[in-house]
């Protein structure tokens, strides 16, 4: 598997080969499913905060869905699947042992680089870049603590997928963790000078975790969610206004320092 990007925002188209994987583990949490696979072309190159575009098994799915690398070890690449469409339940109900495409990895991902202190905000099936990137920062011996929100207790149940030591749960209805929006959360929580802000979710979160995260001048980046039609960069499907002018999700993206978006 190769990838290649170029550093020219206005040619920045990606490519990426195929690589057939089996499945070697699937958990499922009502409507979400934690798949592992055998993946030691995606695992070797990848980084928290990239994508892979998967194909559907089976007829009548014509376009890849973009998901994010959940979790990396060793030669082993997870994904977490939320159960919506026909595509997305055919992903989801995947079995141990049977195989699917993936192209990857693509896209930008989460510096870490020096980073001693990290706070991880997510809402639904947003968290889901945030496990690998919270594994990443551990390792390398950063304080790591993540506020994820849910809209009710069927979103919430994908929390169980996530092994996050000080993980903080919101739910706005309070089925799950404390009553609220993950805003509550973050509000009440220590995040010492020098923490650095990582984003995932709704365009309505990251634009309140601009917000406070500017309140509180602390570095901050954003993985974007967007629709994806081709995740090479070559459809231009999924532009964004930045301060850089119009970028690409897939290829210039997905993560973007939050200082480079409108707040």
């Amino acid at each position: 598997m190769t990838a290649r990007a170029t550093d020219d925002h206005a040619h920045s188209d990606q490519w990426a080969e195929t690589s057939r994987c089996r499945v070697s583990a699937a958990r499922r949490f009502g409507a979400f499913t934690a798949l592992e696979l055998v993946a030691p072309a995606v695992a070797a190159r990848a980084s928290p905060g990239q994508f892979v575009m998967v194909t559907v098994p089976g007829g009548g799915f014509l376009l890849r869905r973009p998901l994010s690398l959940f979790t990396v070890h060793r030669d082993r690449a997870g994904l977490l699947v939320e159960a919506r469409g026909a595509g997305s339940e055919r992903l989801a109900g995947l079995e141990v042992g049977e195989t699917v495409d993936l192209a990857g990895p693509l896209g930008s991902a989460f510096p870490t680089q020096g980073v001693a202190s990290a706070l991880l905000v997510g809402g639904g099936i947003g968290c889901a870049p945030l496990q690998y990137l919270a594994d990443e920062l551990t390792a390398a011996g950063a304080a790591v603590t993540a506020a994820f929100g849910f809209r009710d207790l069927r979103a919430a149940r994908a929390a169980g997928a996530f092994s996050i030591e000080h993980l903080w749960v919101a739910c706005e209805d309070g089925a799950v963790g404390r009553r609220g929006t993950v805003m509550d959360v973050i509000t009440e929580l220590d995040a010492p000078a020098g923490t650095v802000v990582y984003a995932c979710g709704p365009a309505a979160l990251i634009g309140a975790v601009h917000r406070w995260a500017l309140d509180k001048g602390l570095r901050a980046y954003a993985s974007l969610e967007a629709h994806m039609a081709c995740g090479s960069g070559s459809c231009h499907g999924c532009v964004v206004d930045t301060t850089r002018g119009k970028l690409r999700v897939c290829s210039d993206g997905p993560v973007f320092a939050l200082e480079d978006l409108q707040p």
